[in-house]
């Protein structure tokens, strides 16, 4: 019977514990993360866009212009460029270094 009692026991914790693991959202608020997520963000992408000062509506700019990935948006933005803008040098192949080198001369892309 110990055995018995001793198995439900670690079934049951086993089982608990299985449910108390946190979310990855955990520590943003609910209507933020529901943001994200509405815009089709990922939670590890979405911290490190929110560390970055962006909010959701600022992502969606970029999302909306087929640019998504975290670092991408980052570093381009910190380059001073728009989303739109952004996404015409990287639709005609351009790195952001020669991108940057071609706007500091005047040139754009259409």
């Amino acid at each position: 019977m110990k055995k018995v009692v001793a198995i439900v026991v670690m079934a049951g914790i086993i089982s608990l514990t299985g449910c108390a693991s946190s979310s990855p959202w955990d520590g943003m608020p609910y209507q933020e993360a529901t943001a994200w997520q509405g815009i089709g963000v990922q939670a590890f992408d979405a911290r490190a866009l929110r560390s970055n000062g962006f909010t959701p509506t600022d992502a969606k700019e970029w999302i909306q212009v087929g640019i998504s990935s975290p670092q991408t948006i980052i570093e381009w933005n910190k380059a001073g460029f728009s989303p739109r803008n952004a996404s015409k040098w990287i639709a005609k192949n351009f790195s952001l270094d020669k991108a940057i080198e071609y706007k500091s001369k005047g040139l754009t892309v259409e």
